[in-house]
C-alpha cells in the first residue's frame, strides 16, 4: 500500500518540474543585475559604450604585435596583467622569435590594459569583440531554481518512504537531480567568470633585422614608390 502512494507522488514531482520548466521560459525577460559593458561596433567604437544593467558580456581581444626584443615585451605584458588585477591564463613561444600569451583582466580595465599593450611595440592586428551571454546565464538560473525545488521535493518522498523500491526508486532521481543542479551551478560560474575577467590574447614577433644590403633595397624602393605615389 505505502509504494502505490510513494510511486504516484515522485510521479507528480517530476510531472511538476517538467510543468515549472516549460512555464519558467516565459519568465526569462528579466536579466541579471550584474552591470557590464554594452556591446559596441567595433574597436573604434570601444570609447562609447556605457555600461548597462541588463547585459552579461564576454569581452576578448586579439592583439599581433612586432617587438624588438620578445622576451621583454612578455615579461612587461605579464607585469601590465598583474598591475591590473588580472593574471596570465597560457603562455607558450620559446621568447627569442615569438611568444603567446592569454592574459585575464577585470573588464573594467580592457581599455587601459590594451592601451598599454599597443605600447610594447608595431600592432599590426587588433580586435575587440564581445558574446552576450544575458539568456543563456537567464536561462541557466531559472532552470537551476527550477532543480532545486524539485530536490526539496524529492528529500521530502524520500524521508516519508519505508519501502525499498521506493528508497531506491527516489535516490535515483535524487543523484540525478543532483548531478543536474551541480552541472548548472557550475555552468553559472564559468559565465560569471568569463564576463568578469576579459580575455586578451597577444602575440609578440621579433622585428626583422636588415643587414647593410637589406637596407639599401629597402632605400631604393622607399624612392621607387614615391615616384609613383606621393600620397595616398
Amino acid at each position: 500500500m505505502k509504494t502505490r502512494c510513494i510511486l504516484p507522488l515522485l510521479t507528480l514531482a517530476l510531472a511538476a518540474q517538467l510543468f515549472s520548466g516549460c512555464t519558467s521560459t516565459m519568465q526569462y525577460a528579466k536579466a541579471p543585475t550584474i552591470k557590464y559593458l554594452e556591446s559596441g561596433g567595433g574597436a573604434a567604437e570601444a570609447d562609447k559604450q556605457e555600461v548597462r544593467a541588463d547585459r552579461m558580456l564576454v569581452w576578448k581581444a586579439w592583439l599581433e604585435l612586432e617587438v624588438w626584443n620578445v622576451s621583454n615585451a612578455v615579461a612587461r605584458a605579464v607585469a601590465l596583467a598583474q598591475q591590473q588585477g588580472g593574471f596570465v591564463e597560457q603562455k607558450s613561444g620559446n621568447e627569442e622569435t615569438e611568444a603567446s600569451l592569454r592574459l585575464r583582466v577585470p573588464v573594467e580595465q580592457l581599455k587601459t590594459a590594451v592601451g598599454a599593450l599597443e605600447e610594447l611595440g608595431t600592432v599590426t592586428r587588433r580586435n575587440l569583440s564581445s558574446e552576450d551571454v544575458t539568456e543563456q546565464y537567464v536561462d541557466v538560473e531559472a532552470r537551476l531554481k527550477n532543480k532545486l525545488v524539485l530536490r526539496d521535493r524529492l528529500k521530502q518522498l524520500l524521508d516519508k518512504a519505508t519501502g525499498v523500491k521506493d528508497v531506491l526508486a527516489i535516490e535515483t532521481e535524487l543523484n540525478r537531480v543532483q548531478s543536474d543542479i551541480d552541472a548548472m551551478t557550475a555552468r553559472l560560474k564559468a559565465l560569471k567568470g568569463q564576463a568578469d575577467l576579459a580575455t586578451i590574447e597577444v602575440s609578440f614577433t621579433r622585428k626583422a633585422i636588415l643587414g647593410p644590403l637589406g637596407y639599401v633595397c629597402h632605400g631604393l624602393w622607399w624612392c621607387v614608390e614615391k615616384l609613383f605615389v606621393i600620397r595616398d
